[in-house]
């Protein structure tokens, strides 16, 4: 019988261990024992979906319940964890943590016995102290491999917080080495696994670990590589929704790889993911560019991305998208009431006149409507309705303004000077943040340095002092870290100088075909083109162009009224 140990080392278990995991046989084992034997709880706890498929937890049990037996000990309770990160999830949240606590507190078993302490957690700052609570309780806590572990004194408080602290130190470590092994992979341009992709497939191509195994690799699945290619050409020249693009897929009979229909999350990820412009893409790595691997190339997914972005929930203030393809409408999702500020909606309305002769005259218009003043939810003074075609030509006439504008001026270099001037300050910044990081860690490191002179009476700091000025370095760096990245995610929304020219070929591109375009795409362009569109009483438009485009029109004012 093979099984694989802490290390994830396979390993064979001889005949002699294998009848431990005999519950029969340790019944047995047990009813030996004197009937007022000290009860012992066991637990086990695996983290990752690998350790659960080799089934790690046998090996936690054969040495547990056999230490168990050599100390005299009746195992009253057994718990295990699969798939539980003990860095990761705290003991809040954990079932068998907060199970084993309810039965301590009723006083149903006086050990608590582990395969290693770690088990318990890893968990620096958390960990130490469920241990410690489980001592108060009148709890034993015991380990197969390091003992009994004891709170009597202030060096005990010191070594159980050393032992977490050493314990989450591994798991930093592990984490790291799986997270530059899965980097190896995908840098040289292989698939590290996980699910593939629609539009690809993976297929055996003659490559193995280092085990010996086959491994796969991607290709491009044709047949899939068509509707991906469409996805991403409806939502970024039509301004499609995910919940269509969802809807037409299933009509096709698609599947998703899980055999569900597709939902507009599933569309989300799919315009989300940057692979499709020929790359392997991991949360720890970015392989080289791999044009076998390209199904869509990068200015269809920069423009895809835009438009599905402003249909985020996340964004919904800056929802600018046409949220109904097929409304008869230019400006449905931009306009709004000038008198409450509230989103206005687009529907078709049937007008009823009562002509001359006594007959009823029917007609449908569109129109758009202040839903909030129309069901009194708030106070408006505006009009409810709104025919929306004469809203759409005053918008037109100014669009078209806007884009003979673009024609006619070049474009202006000093805009990109102010970007180069932001990038600076960025990076001057930048190197700030690292600096800081960098101090943070000198002085942790210096207080961990002090942990073995503590230890041995030649440290100037006390036991608790240090341990506290350990926990305050690790919380520094943490907030220096954490600070540093929200930098970087706030830059990746910078406008770059790359990114200036292209807004400004997008601009001069709409102005050249917008004229001949079709309704679907003129709304979609609109809904790019205008932050919002207010409408008051007297069809009073005040247009406010995005700032991205604005900066192009020369002395371009911060809205137009019409």
């Amino acid at each position: 019988m093979r099984f694989w140990d802490q290390h994830g080392q396979e390993v064979e278990i001889s005949q002699a261990d294998q009848k431990w995991l005999d519950d029969s046989y340790f019944i047995t084992q047990q009813m030996r024992l004197e009937v007022d034997a000290p009860r012992a709880a066991l637990s086990y706890r695996v983290s990752t979906k690998g350790q659960v498929d080799h089934d790690d937890i046998p090996m936690q049990k054969i040495a547990c319940r056999k230490f168990a037996q050599e100390h005299g000990w009746r195992v009253v309770l057994e718990k295990a964890e699969k798939g539980i990160s003990g860095s990761k999830v705290s003991a809040s949240k954990r079932d068998v943590i907060q199970e084993l606590r309810s039965e301590a507190g009723k006083g149903n078993f006086d050990i608590l016995l582990v395969y290693m302490f770690d088990r318990l957690g890893r968990i620096e700052s958390e960990t130490p102290f469920v241990l410690e609570w489980f001592v108060q309780h009148g709890i034993q806590m015991w380990s197969t491999h390091e003992g009994q572990q004891r709170i009597e004194s202030h060096g005990d408080k010191l070594m159980n917080y050393i032992r977490f602290w050493q314990a989450a130190g591994e798991s930093e470590k592990t984490s790291m080495r799986t997270r530059d092994r899965i980097r190896q992979i995908v840098s040289s341009g292989h698939f590290a696994g996980g699910v593939v992709p629609y539009g690809y497939r993976a297929i055996n191509k003659g490559r193995v670990n280092k085990r010996d195994q086959p491994v796969k690799d991607l290709e491009i699945d044709p047949d899939e590589a068509v509707w991906v290619r469409e996805v991403f050409t409806k939502v970024a020249e039509e301004g499609a929704s995910g919940y269509a693009m969802a809807q037409m897929l299933n009509q096709r009979g698609l599947r998703t790889r899980q055999g569900a229909e597709f939902q507009s999350s599933n569309i989300k990820r799919i315009i989300q993911h940057e692979g499709y412009t020929g790359y392997i893409i991991t949360k720890a790595a970015r392989s080289e560019f791999m044009p076998q691997l390209q199904i869509i190339d990068e200015a269809l997914f920069a423009k895809a991305n835009e438009m599905i972005g402003k249909r985020s929930r996340k964004a919904q203030k800056d929802k600018n998208a046409a949220q109904k393809s097929n409304n008869p409408t230019l400006l449905a999702g931009i306009v709004v009431c000038a008198h409450c500020g509230a989103k206005m909606s687009a529907f078709l309305h049937k007008d009823r006149y009562k002509l001359a002769d006594g007959s009823i005259r029917e007609k449908v218009q569109a129109k758009y409507n202040c839903y909030q003043r129309g069901q009194h939810l708030r106070e408006c003074d505006g009009q409810s309705l709104y025919l929306a075609e004469r809203v759409d030509r005053i918008a037109l006439t100014y669009a078209d303004e806007l884009f003979r504008k673009i024609k006619s001026e070049p474009y202006d270099k000093s805009i990109e000077q102010k970007i180069r001037q932001q990038e600076t300050n960025h990076n001057r910044k930048k190197q700030a943040a690292e600096k800081k990081i960098k101090a943070a860690q000198y002085k942790q490191q210096r207080y961990e340095d002090e942990v073995l002179k503590c230890l041995e009476g030649e440290s100037a700091f006390s036991q608790e002092v240090l341990a506290r000025l350990i926990a305050q370095a690790e919380a520094e760096v943490r907030q220096a870290k954490d600070e540093y990245a929200s930098m970087l995610q706030n830059n990746d929304d910078r406008t770059t100088v790359q990114q200036i020219r292209s807004y400004y070929d997008e601009f001069l591109g709409w102005a050249n075909e917008f004229s001949l375009a079709t309704v679907e795409r003129k709304r979609a362009i609109l809904a790019q083109l205008f932050e919002k569109v207010e409408i008051g009483k007297g069809y009073k438009i005040t247009i406010n162009v995005r700032g991205t485009y604005r900066q192009f029109l020369m002395g371009g004012d911060l809205h137009g009224e019409l």
